[in-house]
């Protein structure tokens, strides 16, 4: 791949790098996994804000189904404010892709002054929150070298899904037939990550001028589909800069709906094997605004505004691939349209209040500089 390393890079390369971490699992998931096994905490909890913590809820549904545990999880400040002595209960992963989320940096410091082991997944190992931590482990991401990351999402959520199927079979909850076949459909879906980007790239063309007035959004889904929603929604805010929603199919017909007009952009994550429900909520929403778009994996009566590629795999694993569409699209309409600064006034916010470490501001504001120039 010779393509500049810039937010449309790490979308394309996704389904190729979850590929190869699928080949390479057990090399990824040795430590992880050996520590679980030792440990007398069999129920996970998982700690984590952003991206990562939208990864973590796209792989709930399957950590719970597969995994034959109790599946926690929580953004750093519910931990540290509300539910640690819950947290305790459970064997606990931190989650931090940049290795410098100063909300993580607290929880890991919690969980050690709790006497919790303090293991973080990170694609950063020389991360200032490698002092912090019992065991650093780099879940297969790499360093992903862009502020609004993509590739981080889904291999987390890949890596989480790899890992509940290693803690079903160590808690006799997978056999290995089932075992065998889950891994399929992961492959499966990697495989349709790299054809969803080429959709992506097409739908994006046919709909670019709607893509780049878009000014109000919101994205609708169900199941394990939810997290990708969230992560649609926090790209959406955080790249086009533009107020971005997100609720389950029915929530969103009792009383958000109320707010369309025809300006909303609308778009629908339907991967739900049991029925059509949101293909009809789809048509309705049309009623209202041109602007509706459906990304999914099952055949549909729409010719138009659907971005699908049709595979039989169950809802759990499809995160794996529904997200690329809004990914695709935070990229190319952020590079066309130059929006990589936020507003003057921001500036002030920012003095007052940072997430990440000094160090980690310092080099993004390099690379948002570069992006700029470009």
């Amino acid at each position: 791949m010779t393509m500049e390393k810039d937010m449309r890079y790490y979308v394309e390369i996704s389904g190729w790098r979850m590929e190869q971490n699928l080949e390479r699992r057990n090399e990824l998931l040795s430590e992880l996994t050996e520590l679980y096994r030792k440990s007398e905490r069999k129920d996970l909890c998982i700690i984590a804000s952003g991206s990562s913590l939208n990864g973590a809820m796209a792989a709930e549904n399957f950590l719970r189904k597969y995994s034959g545990c109790r599946v926690l999880l929580i953004s750093p400040t519910e931990y540290l404010d509300y539910r640690r002595e819950e947290a305790k209960e459970y064997f606990c992963i931190a989650i931090s892709q940049s290795g410098c989320s100063t909300n993580t940096i607290q929880a890991v410091k919690g969980m050690r002054e709790d006497g919790t082991l303090a293991i973080v997944l990170t694609g950063n190992l020389e991360a200032e929150l490698q002092k912090d931590a019992d065991y650093f482990i780099e879940y297969g991401v790499g360093n992903e070298t862009v502020e609004y990351v993509t590739l981080g999402f889904s291999t987390l959520t890949e890596y989480l899904m790899l890992f509940a199927l290693e803690v079903g079979k160590a808690n006799g909850k997978l056999k290995d037939g089932a075992y065998q076949k889950l891994l399929e459909e992961i492959r499966i879906s990697c495989r349709a990550n790299s054809e969803m980007y080429r959709q992506a790239e097409l739908f994006t063309r046919k709909y670019y001028r709607e893509f780049l007035e878009m000014e109000k959004a919101i994205i609708i889904s169900d199941g394990a589909g939810m997290g990708a929603a969230r992560e649609a929604a926090l790209k959406f805010g955080e790249t086009l800069k533009i107020p971005a929603l997100y609720y389950e199919s029915e929530e969103y017909i009792h009383g958000p709906n109320m707010q369309l007009t025809p300006e909303y952009a609308v778009f629908f994550i339907d991967a739900n094997e049991k029925h059509n429900r949101m293909q009809e909520i789809f048509a309705a929403t049309g009623l209202v605004t041109d602007k509706i778009y459906m990304v999914t994996n099952k055949k549909t009566e729409f010719s138009e505004r659907v971005c699908s590629v049709e595979i039989p795999v169950r809802n759990e694993v499809t995160p794996l691939f529904t997200v690329v569409l809004f990914q695709y699209i935070a990229a190319v309409v952020t590079m066309e349209k130059n929006q990589f600064k936020c507003h003057p006034l921001f500036e002030k916010f920012e003095e007052k209040i940072h997430c990440k470490t000094e160090n980690y501001m310092k080099r993004n504001r390099k690379e948002s500089k570069r992006c700029a120039d470009m």
